[in-house]
Parts: C-alpha cells; structure tokens; sequence
C-alpha cells in the first residue's frame, strides 16, 4: 500500500469514526470517487470485523483508486 492509500485510509476511517457520511462523500468525491462506488465503500467499510488502515486501504485499492507504484512515491 502507498502513502497516498494509506492517507485516503485514514481520512476515510477517521469520518466514519465520527459517523460523518456526508464528510466521507465530500473527501471520496475529492479523490474523484464516482458516486456509485462511494456508496459501495461506505457499506463496505461498516461491515469490516476490524477498521484499520491496512483494511480501509484494501478496499479503496479493489475499487481501482489511487493505485500508484509505491516506488513513483519515493
């Protein structure tokens, strides 16, 4: 996982900790997240048995975001 995962992880995880929907909408609509998708990571992130980061990110790396080679970032 890359830097930028990883800070869309703990953006993303730090919202729901507060229950903001609409916070995480606007921060996934900045990273360009269709609507449709946005929804799904939402559903996606409230089933999690554990959130970290490390599960966060996975997801946002399966929904085809932010997929950077860790090396561009170095």
């Amino acid at each position: 996982m890359n830097a930028l995962v990883e800070y869309e992880a703990n953006q993303l995880m730090a919202l729901f900790g507060q229950r903001d929907e609409l916070g995480m909408h606007m921060f996934m609509e900045h990273m360009h997240i269709p609507v449709d998708v946005q929804d799904r990571l939402i559903n996606e992130i409230s089933i999690l048995c554990q959130l970290d980061q490390h599960s966060v990110g996975e997801l946002i790396e399966h929904h085809g975001q932010s997929l950077m080679s860790e090396r561009l970032l170095r």
